[in-house]
């Protein structure tokens, strides 16, 4: 990728395109905010970013009280973590616009502050241990390798819609109190482990929640762990944020858990299964090296894709073909769920803006306050279980496409995460 200078029309062609500002009297939710940027965008696929403003209006007022804000942003522009950064970055600019006392001076953004932000690492990663050759890397490759293109075909999924749908991109929140999210953050250390934390058992609830909707018992199931190595990387550069991905497999005993199963079992099965996640996790931890290995396993999926968008061409061209030819009707495919943990969105972004006093704004008074965040990426074939804390609540979230699964079973089975994992907190 490269970068170029655009001249001023140029420019402003570009933010004409990715910019809308819309009002009405009422907040909306996620999806219609969605839906009217992925509108706005079409037709002009290489911008790879858009911002939409709502603001609410109320009868009678002069001012603006509460607004919405949505930014998307393409994955080869940032990842969730990077989005979540940039985003933080246009609310203090835009604080400093909106301040009692704008300054006449820009405000210059500072990328490597956000270094600072970032958690400490909890796996050894970017490290003079790194294995970039021989043997130990050629073995580690190749495992990944068997892994996510082999070993993940035979896990067991939630079932996919054999009828044609619309290509919507769908998503569904649920936000625990920061009441009980306090509970349950104790609850881990004192009836999982002292070494389990809210990560370890959102991804045991979901492996759980998924061996409720299986006729029979849940054979071992290889959970796939996306980790983002950015953290890793030492910021010695102030014009823009590095980005670093890796996986890394989490595997699952059988495991076993029926439908009507009462509060008591789904507690014990949970505890137990949590504690082979604290285990899976701590075996990451222990790894010397990660992130070279998956730069093989990266390339293949490229080739892959490139190999499929030929495919998908030449079955185009000849209109013959019928895929699904060899097809059993009475088969049922199925894809397995995938769990991301977010983290703390205040590591991010603040509360209120600006975040501390300055010369164009010295009051503490805030000129606007964050009254929540909700995140979603695009999904493909899987449905993508999400968690994050903000404010103290701790919000689980599901993205999907709609025409792979039916929404209502989705969110039964998003409220069945929430369910299992507040099984360890007394009523």
């Amino acid at each position: 990728m490269q970068y170029h200078t655009p001249s001023d029309q140029k420019a402003q062609e570009w933010v004409d395109r990715t910019f809308c500002c819309e009002y009405g009297f009422y907040e909306q939710d996620f999806a219609v905010l969605q839906k009217t940027v992925m509108t706005a965008k079409q037709g002009h696929d290489s911008d790879n970013a858009f911002l939409l403003s709502h603001a609410v209006v109320e009868d009678g007022a002069e001012l603006v009280k509460h607004s919405q804000i949505m930014m998307y942003v393409d994955h080869q522009v940032a990842d969730g973590i990077g989005t979540r950064i940039i985003f933080g970055k246009f609310l203090t600019l835009l604080a400093s616009e909106l301040g009692s006392a704008p300054s006449t001076t820009k405000t210059k953004i500072k990328w490597e502050d956000s270094g600072q932000n970032l958690t400490q690492p909890w796996i050894c990663c970017m490290n003079e241990h790194q294995t970039l050759s021989g043997p130990e890397y050629e073995a580690t490759a190749a495992r990944n390798r068997e892994i996510i293109l082999n070993q993940l075909k035979h896990n067991p999924g939630l079932p996919l819609i054999q009828t044609p749908q619309p290509l919507t991109q769908e998503t569904y929140f649920h936000t625990i109190s920061a009441e009980k999210t306090t509970a349950l953050l104790q609850a881990i250390k004192y009836v999982v482990s002292p070494s389990s934390n809210i990560t370890h058992l959102g991804h045991a609830a979901m492996v759980l929640a998924l061996a409720r909707t299986l006729p029979t018992s849940c054979r071992t199931l290889c959970s796939p762990c996306w980790l983002n190595g950015r953290r890793y990387l030492h910021f010695s550069v102030e014009s823009y944020v590095p980005i670093c991905q890796s996986f890394a497999p989490v595997f699952f005993p059988e495991i076993s858990l029926s439908a009507d199963a009462g509060k008591e079992e789904v507690r014990d099965v949970l505890v137990e299964v949590c504690r082979v996640a604290t285990i899976e996790y701590g075996k990451i931890k222990a790894r010397k090296s990660m992130l070279p290995e998956c730069v093989v396993l990266f390339e293949e999926l490229g080739e892959g894709m490139a190999r499929r968008n030929r495919e998908l061409e030449t079955e185009q061209k000849d209109k013959t073909v019928n895929a699904d030819v060899n097809k059993s009707t009475d088969e049922r495919e199925t894809a397995d769920p995938f769990f991301l943990s977010d983290g703390i969105t205040e590591q991010y972004i603040s509360h209120s803006y600006p975040s501390r006093p300055s010369l164009s704004n010295p009051s503490p008074n805030p000129t606007f306050t964050v009254n929540d965040v909700q995140f979603a990426a695009h999904a493909e074939k899987n449905l993508i279980v999400r968690m994050s804390s903000w404010r103290g609540k701790t919000t689980i979230s599901g993205e999907w496409r709609g025409c792979d699964f039916d929404r209502g079973m989705i969110v039964r089975f998003l409220e069945d995460v929430v369910g299992i994992m507040l099984s360890i907190v007394d009523d």
